[in-house]
């Protein structure tokens, strides 16, 4: 038999047990390339300019300051292992009348729509009352499917890549409680410090008194690196990612991450990591602490709610903190309302600088905008300069007056980006659309 038939024989023998295979999760592509703007060539990307300018070793906030914010972030990060059961009522743990478009551009059909309504077995619910923990980077998702929901028709599934199912990823060693089971098991509706939401059993296994007095006894290390390789564990360590520390030499940290035993309960396993992947937390805040971290961030690509194992603009926003002690909600809209928030509404272009220029604290100060969070930064050439995680700014294309310029990714700019498209829509940007300037910590 020649070579060329048995590999045909061999690739349809695998496209036959690929077919039959069940639960398998569809193939999701990452996001378009992205698209060079203005500023990206003149803001500088190097973080630690900022960071010079604001004085690298300065503390942003007092010993006293941080403490307390990292007394509220254990409380609201431990906190779902407090429940004795749920706060989500079943009405709304799941959506039950189609809506929407599925990848290709058909609409859900109601009958396709019943199918998953009918596994979540809601008769049942709530079926569980357990706490537990994240053992693998698992997607949170607003109904128990991984197939995803557009609210436009959509070909491809890159130039938009916005699945309204996609709730948010939720990293190993997240806390969180479980209320229900679907029909399969291959689904448990879960609380967490992030959201209420769906998530792969599998990723998620149940804990005891035991573990839990175990895993609050220890420091906690936060991951100051980002995608950090632990063979053993399966899934990569992010910035955003909180473990119990137990041991800390000159060139390796040793931590705790939670496994699966036996019996299909959690338990803990050492595993260690290089020193300058994992901070104490919380580190002290200064602008080259947090400029580091950014540096770890910047230019990573942008993930809607997580997907691809990304970050979205408030997931940007929320995992720097992280290493600092601050906890900020997950959405944009909440993160615009934390600690001393200063209105930018009504203001115009050179108002809103100068207010934020005046008030604003470079590295912790959050400016918001509808359906977008952004990090000051400083300033460069006397223009406010602002970190962010941004699909793209709004611009024309022909008939299309809701068309993007794409940039996809975590960069510095002005708060005019593409301001210089000929494109742009209505000649407005970022800027027209900034409400808030909110500082953490600060009340």
């Amino acid at each position: 038999m020649s070579r060329r038939i048995i590999l045909c024989i061999l690739c349809a023998f695998l496209a036959m047990l690929f077919a039959c295979a069940k639960k398998a999760s569809p193939p999701r592509e990452r996001p378009a390339p992205t698209i060079s703007i203005e500023d990206e060539r003149t803001f500088p990307q190097d973080l630690q300019y900022y960071a010079k300018q604001a004085g690298a070793d300065k503390r942003l906030l007092t010993d006293a300051e941080q403490a307390q914010a990292n007394t509220h972030f254990l409380s609201v990060f431990f906190g779902s292992w407090e429940m004795s059961s749920g706060r989500t009522k079943g009405s709304e743990a799941l959506i039950r009348r189609a809506r929407g478009y599925k990848l290709g551009g058909s609409r859900w059909t109601q009958g396709e729509w019943d199918e998953i309504v009918d596994n979540a077995g809601m008769e049942r619910f709530p079926s569980m009352a357990s706490p537990a923990i994240v053992v693998r980077n698992t997607d949170l998702r607003e109904i128990p499917t991984h197939k995803p929901r557009y609210d436009k028709p959509i070909v491809d599934g890159v130039t938009y890549p916005f699945d309204d199912f996609q709730y948010s990823l939720l990293p190993i060693g997240l806390p969180v409680f479980v209320t229900h089971v679907s029909n399969d098991k291959h689904w448990y509706f879960v609380e967490t410090p992030i959201a209420a939401g769906w998530v792969v059993a599998n990723d998620i296994v149940p804990v005891d008194d035991a573990f839990i007095a175990e895993w609050k006894s220890y420091p906690q290390g936060a991951l100051i690196k980002d995608s950090v390789s632990v063979p053993t564990v399966g899934t990569p360590l992010n910035v955003g990612t909180v473990l119990p520390l137990i041991a800390q030499k000159k060139n390796k940290v040793t931590l705790l991450v939670p496994v699966r035993d036996r019996n299909g309960r959690a338990s803990s396993a050492k595993v260690s990591v290089p020193a300058n992947a994992v901070a104490r937390k919380p580190l002290p805040l200064t602008p080259g602490n947090m400029a580091r971290i950014m540096q770890e961030l910047h230019g990573q690509r942008y993930g809607w709610g997580g997907m691809y194992g990304l970050r979205d603009c408030s997931a940007t926003t929320h995992d720097l903190l992280v290493p600092f002690g601050i906890w900020l909600p997950r959405n944009s809209r909440n993160q615009a309302k934390v600690g001393h928030v200063v209105s930018l509404a009504g203001l115009g272009h050179s108002e809103k600088e100068a207010l934020i220029k005046a008030v604003g604290v470079p590295f912790l100060s959050l400016i918001g905008l509808p359906g977008h969070i952004t990090m000051y930064v400083g300033t460069h050439a006397g223009r406010v300069a602002i970190l962010h995680n941004t699909w793209g700014v709004r611009t024309i294309e022909g008939d299309n007056e809701d068309a993007r310029h794409v940039i996809g990714k975590t960069v510095v700019t002005s708060l005019t980006p593409g301001y210089e498209l000929p494109n742009l829509y209505r000649k407005r940007s970022f800027i027209d659309r900034v409400r808030a300037l909110a500082t953490p910590g600060i009340r």
